[in-house]
């Protein structure tokens, strides 16, 4: 009870400290004081005359005028809705411009030692530049601190092992660093020139590159090493709060290299933020701007800029812009830019089992690399996964290069990568290099060499490849994946197929939006394989695809595309003006052509040449398609062959058969060339059609077949509209002469006053022998006689024997600078003078520059050179003389001139070794480098030394000589162990009490008051060292046996045994001792049944589920077996079909029913002879015989005896056989022959951020603390009592 009460009265008290203070003022009526400063207080110098600013402990930041916003804000203009970052809260985020709080510790410095002591300094929060500033050795941050760069050059110089600034733990694990990177000053230049390794050289005079705001530089080990316990991995992530940070908000890291992160290295569970500034022009060999690891996280936003860095190797970390790997985790969003960035892989960023957000308008540009010039993910994730890299919002990847995947390349086992939202890929694309064998160039947006690429939205736009997949390629084998379910692309997609051992690659999805793109025999096999579900490819009869090229099938046997009508491809097809030549259709196909059976589709712009030959009944045959249901074929074309014989055979050159269910086909615009056999139906155009619209069609072959016979139509109830046939003779107006096809009036006919039209113009066609109207950008080429004429305005042109004329644009020569090309045909100057093409860089000698022509010897620009103030290219030395080289500003010639030697500057402070000290020369390039030559030079003096320090000389403050062994400045301590002590000085470890045993009384060292850590090897529940009692018996698994000691220390009790199972210890719950016989555990009693002919019956008797035994009584003592309870099954008997009656040679089916089971049937006798199973059917319900009505027929009159002969007896049945009665001659009726009906086609189915802020009186808050304190010692004092209890 009292636990409760105190417990009540902390959880009280604890919510009275949660709460506001001020809320306990509410009912106060006090006025609180008001600020009466006539100007801003300082902190130097405070009001004391004022209310606020005057009372004790009073802070500069109270002071109502430095509180005032300032007079010049500017006001919201009326109707505007606020950005939701303004510009002054941006600014403060970059920290641009920014002022330390009042308050907060500034500090401003100008050299690096007072830069080291004032980061070191725990009472200054802000490090502010005050100039540039060199260091020798790194910066180290162990506290959270800022540093304002203030527009300065902080540079490491003199050192090639150490980053400009460590940011990590202190020794300790106590002090946490967390440092953060602004600028106050960002609008002052620096100037920087790339090296031929890439990495930018600080060069304030004569820099090529302009960065602007204070600059970290010169480091050979990186800008800033974030080191998150780099020595010390941990098992698992720390809070965020425990860890090292770098916040990014202004300031550049500009030229650093290293190993891994040029610019930042973070690790080891460490976090970079970046929100402004930029890394620029670092080098590395993984990392080049940014090299993560070890569960590092990254976030990049706001402007940030990453710019101009390169990764010279791949390795695990590689990336130009970022390299992460090892869980590393990278945000890139807002405006954050990765720019111009190389590496081998990963021009802007490279994964590696590592994760990337790309959101907001984050973005990645002009980046290049060998795999993935935008980002290359890799690493073993699993499907299950979440995405590895996932690009949403509006960010993109824009005009990144390399040799596989421009933009992103996809290596991940089976991970993720996603595009969805706006997030685009844009003007990526896929580049040979020089000296690099690699042999695919391939995925100029994406490249999916294994995992998958999940595209659910967003783009992939503008990207071209080498050699194949322009948006999107995706590896060969089982690896690469790539699913589309929104977004836009509009590039090929380029997929691998199996085929056979063989890979086929061909792009497209097969969709309407994305089709299969087909240019080769092997890929429109492809084609085939995926409709028809051949070649282990899935079916897709809805498959879409376009031809982009023409097509040879060279003469080798083809199989359809749809074969029948179950089958049909009822996709879009379009030819797009090619040709499929050489087709070859052999055997006994009964739909051919090109496609067997189409439905529901469209083929359009295909042309087909080539042979079938077949002979099969009822087949359907067309050099397009053999079968069109529902189908619309336009602007197609057959130059086939065609001899397609056999019954009822269905023939056209375009389509055999149009069934009776497809109003809705249209054939428009083909024409047919080739000569055609056929059989009961066949035309031109189609062989049989009902229904439909055949229109704007003509056909010049040779048309042969069967009964229907027709030059457009075979066989057809709609009559075709605007069609044409050659014939010189034919009256039919549809009849048109070889005059009318070459002189244009077919043509007018069939473009029929149409603008839309495809027919272009009469061209001789040679497969034809004449001229003939063919679509737009088709036919043969024109017999040309005679040369070619220069038409005077860069063409020429030649006519052809049909008059047609054939203009082309002037071709071959060369011109010059001043002169026009001739033309290598028609021998006509053509085009312009190149004129000159002057150089856009300079040539020059010692006296002046200019621009030479490329391509003749004319010079332009030519002027004097202008130098500019020079590089000091040899530095003057205290004692010698430098040299000075002066570039001209416009081209790249130089002069030099000496600079004169310096003269030393003595340093103010000490330098030293071991024995001596003096002072150093300040200036860099001073060349005296004995110590013995310098200011100040003599031995060290002073100070005293002790058992642990030596002294210290009173002039440079460097120790020196030995120590003192006699002179202690510690205390005496114990070293204990589990059996000894020892005494020792904490200062210099000198032994004062030499290690021996403790003494032991009840467990404790009487001497050093060392506690027992009790050992008991032996288990007998004694200390093995201080022989004290340890422990007692205990049993807590209830096996019998102590838990400590293994001794037996029970026996096994309780349980009742059955007879099946043995008795159950009420200890340990095992079974013991023996089964009880006469205990059944469960026993169940059966009723008596009585036997049928069909099946056994069973006297009354108990079973056992238990011991599986039958009683005969139900106290179970008198056992029988399982045969003891069974009785016998009755003799059968026929229960349907004794009497029965037939007359003979009377076709009729006798049945006999016996009782018996089915299962027990044996045979038939009919009159004692076995009868054969060929003259009977037997069947269940009971046994059922029935006599073949053929064999009645052929019984004997009289009566008969049939047996159903059965396992367990035999049923007997009799019947008649009765003698037919006296036949009476009849007259038959004459039958007239009947017309075999003509088979009918078959009709096809339808496929269906509050306010803070508390200025109530404190001593409130430290007195309800103290009251909690209490309660919670209350509580832990009553709880000890408990546990004495």
């Amino acid at each position: 009870m009292k636990k409760r009460i105190v417990s009540t009265l902390l959880a009280l008290c604890m919510l009275l400290c949660l709460m506001p203070t001020a809320a306990f003022a509410e009912g106060s009526t006090e006025t609180p004081p008001v600020c009466s400063c006539e100007t801003a207080c300082m902190a130097e110098s405070m009001n004391t005359d004022c209310p606020v600013c005057g009372a004790e402990g009073a802070l500069p930041e109270n002071c109502a005028k430095c509180a005032q916003p300032a007079d010049d804000a500017a006001a919201q203009p009326e109707g505007e809705v606020s950005d939701p970052q303004p510009e002054a809260a941006l600014t403060a985020l970059s920290g641009e411009g920014v002022t330390p709080a009042a308050g907060e510790t500034v500090r401003e410095v100008r050299t690096a030692e007072a830069l080291t002591a004032a980061i070191a300094d725990s009472s200054v929060d802000t490090v502010k530049l005050a100039g540039d500033i060199s260091i020798s050795s790194s910066l180290t941050v162990t506290r959270t601190v800022t540093l304002d760069l203030n527009g300065h050059v902080l540079q490491m110089t003199g050192n090639d092992s150490d980053p400009v600034i460590e940011v990590k733990k202190d020794s300790i694990g106590v002090g946490i660093g967390n440092l953060t990177l602004t600028d106050s000053a960002p609008n002052t230049a620096h100037k920087f020139t790339p090296n031929a390794d890439g990495l930018w050289v600080l060069n304030e005079e004569n820099g090529t590159e302009t960065v602007n705001g204070g600059v970290i530089t010169g480091s050979k080990e990186m800008g800033i090493w974030v080191d998150g316990d780099y020595y010390k991995p941990l098992p698992q992530k720390p809070a965020e709060a425990d860890c090292v940070h770098l916040i990014m908000t202004g300031g550049n890291i500009v030229g650093c290299a290293a190993a891994a992160g040029g610019g930042v290295f973070a690790g080891f569970h460490a976090y970079f933020t970046m929100t402004g500034g930029s890394i620029r022009g670092c080098v590395a060999k993984a990392g080049g701007g940014v090299c993560l690891s070890y569960n590092a996280s990254f976030a990049m936003g706001g402007s940030a800029l990453i710019a101009d860095c390169i990764s010279t190797e791949g390795g695990s970390c590689g990336g130009g812009g970022i390299g992460a790997d090892l869980h590393a985790l990278v945000a890139l969003s807002g405006n954050a830019v990765i720019q111009n960035c190389t590496a081998q892989l990963g021009g802007g960023v490279y994964l590696n089992d590592a994760t990337l957000t790309m959101s907001g308008n984050a973005s990645v540009t002009g980046c290049n690399s060998i795999a993935g010039g935008g980002v290359s993910a890799r690493g073993n994730a699993t499907e299950s996964d979440p995405p590895v890299f996932t690009m949403e919002g509006s960010s993109s990847i824009t005009d990144c290069t390399a040799l596989n995947g421009g933009g992103i390349f996809v290596s991940t086992s089976g991970g993720k990568v996603s595009l969805s939202g706006s997030a685009k890929i844009k003007n990526c694309r896929t580049v040979k290099r020089d000296g690099v064998d690699f042999p695919d160039v391939t995925g100029g947006g994406v490249h999916v060499s294994s995992g998958s690429f999940e595209m659910s939205g967003g783009s992939i736009e503008g990207c071209t490849a080498v050699n194949g997949g322009a948006s999107v390629f995706v590896s060969t084998g089982d690896y690469g994946k790539f699913t589309m379910t929104g977004g836009t692309v509009d590039g090929s997609i380029t997929m691998p197929y199996t085929v056979g051992n063989d890979t086929v690659y061909m792009d497209g999805l097969g969709t309407a939006v994305s089709p299969y793109q087909i240019s080769t025999a092997d890929q429109l096999k492809l084609f085939r394989d995926i409709v028809n579900g051949a070649g282990g490819q899935m079916p897709n009869r809805g498959a879409c695809a376009v031809l982009t090229a023409d097509i040879d099938l060279n003469n080798e046997q083809w199989t359809p595309i749809g074969p029948d009508t179950d089958s049909a491809y009822t996709g879009a097809f379009d030819g797009q003006g090619y040709t499929v030549r050489n087709l070859s259709i052999t055997g006994d196909f009964k739909r051919a052509g090109l496609f067997g059976c189409v439905k529901d589709g469209s083929i359009r712009k295909l042309t087909v040449a080539g042979s079938v030959s077949c002979t099969v009944g009822q087949g359907w045959c067309g050099g397009i398609a053999g079968c069109a249901e529902r189908e619309t074929i336009e602007n197609c074309a057959s130059l086939c062959t065609i001899s397609y014989t056999g019954k009822d055979a269905r023939v056209g050159g375009i389509v055999g058969w149009v069934p009776n269910s497809s109003s809705s086909t249209i054939i428009r615009d083909c024409y047919n060339i080739g000569n055609i056999t056929g059989g009961s139906d066949t035309g031109g155009i189609c062989g049989f059609y009902l229904t439909g619209n055949i229109f704007n069609c003509y056909n010049v072959g040779e048309i042969t077949g069967g009964e229907y016979i027709d030059n457009i139509a075979g066989y057809y109830i709609n009559n075709p509209t605007n069609c044409y046939y050659l014939s010189n003779t034919d009256t039919d107006p549809a009849a048109k002469t070889a005059a009318d096809f070459a002189n244009g009036t077919v043509l007018a006919l069939l473009k029929a006053g149409r603008n839309d039209s495809p027919w272009d113009s009469c061209q001789y066609v040679a497969t034809a022998k004449i001229t003939l109207p063919v679509f737009k950008g088709q036919g043969d080429a024109h017999e040309h006689n005679g040369k070619w004429t220069s038409n005077g305005d860069g063409t020429h042109s030649r006519r052809c024997n049909c008059n047609a004329a054939e203009t082309v644009n002037c071709s071959g020569g060369t011109a010059t600078c001043t002169q026009k090309a001739k033309c290598t045909v028609c021998n006509a100057e053509y085009g312009n003078a190149l004129g000159h093409d002057f150089t856009t860089s300079w040539t020059h000698d010692d006296n002046e520059h200019w621009k030479q022509c490329s391509r003749c010897d004319a010079k332009d620009d030519v002027g004097p050179h202008t130098w500019d103030n020079g590089t000091i290219t040899t530095a003057p030395t205290c004692t010698k003389a430098g040299e000075k080289t002066y570039s001209c500003t416009k081209c790249d010639a130089t002069k030099i001139e000496p600079i004169p030697a310096t003269g030393h500057s003595w340093k103010s402070e000490w330098a030293f070794d071991a024995t001596h000290h003096w002072h150093e020369c300040a200036n860099d390039n001073c060349d005296v480098t004995d110590n013995s030559g310098k200011d100040g030079y003599a031995e060290h003096s002073g100070g005293t030394a002790t058992c642990t320090e030596k002294a210290v000389c009173t002039h440079c403050g460097q120790s020196y000589g030995e120590t003192d062994p006699a002179n202690h400045t510690g205390t005496e301590q114990w070293t204990q162990t589990a059996t000894t002590h020892e005494k020792k000085w904490n200062c210099c470890n000198t032994v004062s009490v030499p290690n021996e045993n403790h003494e032991w009384t009840d467990g404790v060292c009487s001497e050093c008051g060392y506690v027992c850590q009790h050992e008991d090897a032996d288990k007998n529940h004694i200390c093995d060292i201080c022989g004290k009692t340890i422990s007692e018996h205990k049993d807590a698994d209830n096996n019998h046996i102590c838990d400590y000691c293994n001794k037996k220390i029970s026996d096994h009790s309780g349980g009742t045994a059955t007879c099946i199972a043995k008795a159950v210890c009420e200890i340990c719950k095992e079974s013991y001792g023996s089964l009880d016989p006469n205990n059944h555990a469960d026993l169940k009693h059966i009723d008596a049944k009585a036997a049928t002919a069909a099946e056994e019956g069973n006297i009354e008797y108990w079973y056992c589920e238990g011991c599986k035994k039958y009683f005969s009584d139900a106290a179970a003592t008198k056992e029988i077996t399982k045969a003891d309870t069974v009785t016998p099954k009755l003799p059968p008997k026929i229960t349907a079909g004794d009497g029965a009656a037939v007359t003979q040679g009377e076709k009729k089916e006798l049945s006999f029913t016996s009782d018996a089971s089915f299962a027990d049937f044996l045979r038939v006798e009919l009159d004692g002879t076995t009868l054969d199973e060929k003259n009977y059917t037997k069947r269940e319900g009971s046994t059922i015989i029935t006599l073949n009505r053929d064999f009645v027929a052929t019984l004997s009159v009289g009566e008969h005896t049939l047996a159903i002969v059965s396992q367990h007896g035999t049923a007997t049945a009799k019947f008649t056989v009765k003698a037919k009665p006296a036949e009476t001659a009849t007259t038959q009726p004459t039958v007239t022959p009947q017309p075999t009906a003509q088979p009918q086609p078959t009709a096809q189915p339808v496929s269906p951020i509050p306010r803070t802020g508390d200025t109530a009186n404190p001593a409130l808050w430290f007195a309800l603390l103290i009251v909690s304190g209490s309660a919670l010692a209350a509580i832990f004092v009553l709880r000890r009592k408990d546990n004495r209890k």
